[in-house]
């Protein structure tokens, strides 16, 4: 178990490539479908926007904890891939 969660920089590649994948693809996704939300995050939006927006007002919202979940889940997920899928060659 250690060895599976343990960091390294195909991890850590992987996780950045997996979580702004996602993100795009479920920003395109709900954009092309519902025309006045912006969502980032992808299972949890931690970002979201709509507009129009009256002058003055504030069409956002940002959850730290999503954005903080959404990263470990992702990494789990690039864990279990280095893992089951690259080879070390020690």
């Amino acid at each position: 178990m250690k060895t599976f969660l343990k960091p390294s920089l195909a991890k850590s590649v992987v996780t950045i490539l997996l979580f702004v994948f996602s993100s795009w693809l479920w920003r395109m996704y709900v954009t092309s479908t519902i025309s006045d939300t912006f969502p980032h995050g992808f299972p949890l939006q931690y970002y979201l926007g709509w507009g129009p927006c009256p002058p003055g007002r504030v069409c956002s919202e940002f959850n730290g904890w999503y954005l903080a979940f959404d990263l470990i889940f992702w990494y789990f997920v690039s864990a279990f891939i280095v893992t089951k899928f690259w080879k070390n060659k020690n």
